[in-house]
């Protein structure tokens, strides 16, 4: 099923102001009044606080032999101003006048693009995908607050400004999966970087708003919390280590490699939970939910039998107000032309629930799209191997793409 919404007016964004409380703010700049504006307002002073690149200059892009490359792509390492390098992929002709940035989730890596990429290539569309940081051998800092979203957003448009998507004012088209598609929503802000895009595309992941409301608060959507109770635990201190590295042998070991990059250890794979760690703890983007027992799991869904194993593993003591709480730094409207794809069969993101339905509210002045690919889980461009269903995704991905293109006037060979 397709929903489109003409451009038209949104629902402003609710915003409370609230002050942090405690270890989980990094600084007293990223707490005050939950607004994104106000943040967004502070970016020179948090680029030089936390040593971002704003505005890179002369990356270095070295191509190279990697395994993983798919035929067709140009694969190599791409060094940016901010002393960091990705492995990345590109497709398509260089000389395209419709480029596309695509960011990938957890954990998974830019691989996953590839089919939408050659068909995105058979059409003489450009695009690029890189594994971020934590996902590439010379884009993997320390510490916790280097994978704040406001780094992530600025790797990404510097990633795009290297490939030439930006020269001349040009604009690009931005695509996101999973921790990827909150991303891309964060870019989308007028803000952020909206205003260099002609599109977003989010698959599997709705608007931050609606997600965090679904999460905590009077309007909270209790399904949701109980199939985000995994994000209580990858917050935790260490938690790739914790209970014999049960984290990093669940998920990091068995996330496979890409472009010569694997998770090689639980210390490895930490890096990657930073993400988590950051838009819910340090950057307060999505709030966070309360930590249910697993009787108070049962309760709401007895078939949820496995989150409540992993309670029973974890427990219930984490070092944050454990009846969870709002987020502090709120995603707002955004004004480009947006595809939400949504598996029906996602465990993760409940994203056929009324919350996530919500996310159209926050496209302003901009048409929206909604799809369900139904049958189809978290994995929308495999959808464990149905390829009818994934070609379904790439189809509504391709078309919303063409149909941004027309709007902006993009004069196709």
């Amino acid at each position: 099923p397709i929903r489109t919404r003409a451009a038209g007016s949104g629902r402003q964004q609710r915003r409370a102001c609230v002050r942090c409380q405690g270890p989980a703010c990094v600084k007293d700049l990223l707490c005050g009044c939950g607004s994104s504006a106000s943040m967004l307002s502070l970016l020179p002073a948090l680029h030089l606080a936390f040593g971002s690149a704003y505005t890179p200059s002369l990356p270095s892009w070295t191509q190279a032999v990697l395994p993983g490359c798919a035929q067709g792509e140009e694969c190599g390492r791409l060094a940016l101003a901010n002393g960091l390098t990705f492995n990345c992929r590109f497709a398509g002709p260089a000389a395209s006048v419709t480029n596309v940035l695509l960011l990938h989730g957890f954990p998974e890596f830019a691989s996953i693009y590839s089919g939408l990429m050659a068909q995105m290539a058979s059409k003489g569309w450009r695009s690029l995908a890189c594994n971020q940081r934590g996902y590439s051998e010379g884009a993997s800092p320390a510490t916790v607050d280097a994978y704040s979203y406001y780094h992530l957003a600025d790797d990404a448009y510097a990633m795009a400004e290297a490939a030439g998507f930006t020269h001349d004012g040009g604009k690009f088209h931005l695509i996101g999966h999973d921790h990827g598609g909150f991303l891309s929503w964060f870019m989308a802000q007028p803000t952020v970087y909206g205003n260099h895009l002609h599109s977003l595309t989010s698959l599997s992941s709705p608007h931050p708003m609606p997600f965090s409301e679904a999460l905590f608060g009077a309007n909270a959507d209790e399904e949701q919390v109980v199939a985000s109770q995994y994000l209580t635990m990858f917050c935790l201190d260490d938690s790739a280590s914790l209970h014999n590295d049960f984290w990093y042998l669940a998920l990091g070991a068995t996330a496979g490699s890409d472009l010569g990059f694997a998770f090689g250890d639980a210390t490895t794979f930490q890096l990657a939970l930073f993400w988590y760690t950051t838009v819910f703890l340090l950057d307060g983007i999505v709030a966070m939910p309360p930590v249910l027992s697993a009787e108070q799991i049962l309760a709401v869904d007895p078939a949820a039998e496995s989150v409540a194993a992993l309670r029973g593993l974890f427990g219930t003591s984490v070092p944050w107000p454990s009846q969870g709480f709002a987020a502090t730094d709120t995603v707002g409207n955004i004004s480009v032309p947006t595809l939400f794809v949504c598996g029906t069969a996602d465990t993760a993101l409940l994203c056929t629930r009324p919350y996530a339905l919500e996310s159209a509210d926050y496209v302003v002045d901009a048409s929206y799209t909604y799809k369900q690919v139904v049958g189809c889980g978290h994995d929308l461009l495999s959808c464990g191997g149905n390829m009818t269903l994934a070609d379904e995704t790439i189809a509504a991905v391709v078309q919303h793409v063409g149909d941004a293109d027309e709007v902006a006037g993009v004069a196709q060979a």
